[in-house]
């Protein structure tokens, strides 16, 4: 078979403080075009990105269970499962999870570059319990994402 099967609970795992992410394409079978990871993202979850702008990729958000809040540029909207958030290169954005349900989404990556920042900041939270915003911020520009206020 030619084609990358990844079934339900396989793939890398990284731990993202209390966000859970696995790798379903690392961007070895799309020529470095696509990567895609499902995030779990606690209910009131606290490890939530600080608003950023990508000037490099998109991310496409999925929604599989649960409802995110993302915030786009000064508008916020709830997505619930079944709905697709796609924030191009450009657009400020975060989101967060202020419900009292677990939420679990896919994430697209394009080009797949990005998940390699996931894979730093793993290992940054290994080795230092609290980094700083500072730190976050610097490795985020590291993949030519920005922190806007």
């Amino acid at each position: 078979m030619d084609a990358a099967v990844v079934k339900a609970g396989e793939g890398p795992e990284l731990r993202l403080g209390d966000v859970r992410m696995v790798v379903k394409e690392d961007g070895t079978h799309t020529r470095g075009e696509l990567g895609l990871a499902e995030f779990e993202l606690p209910p009131q979850g606290h490890d939530v990105p600080q608003p950023h702008v990508h000037h490099a990729h998109e991310e496409g958000f999925y929604i599989l269970e649960g409802e995110l809040e993302f915030v786009v540029g000064t508008e916020a909207v709830r997505a619930g499962r079944g709905s697709f958030v796609m924030v191009p290169v450009g657009v400020a954005h975060t989101f967060s999870n202020p419900t009292e349900r677990p939420a679990r989404f896919l994430c697209a990556f394009t080009p797949r570059r990005y998940l390699s920042y996931f894979e730093e900041v793993s290992r940054l939270l290994q080795a230092t319990a609290s980094p700083t915003r500072q730190q976050i911020a610097e490795l985020m520009a590291r993949y030519d994402t920005e922190v806007v206020s």
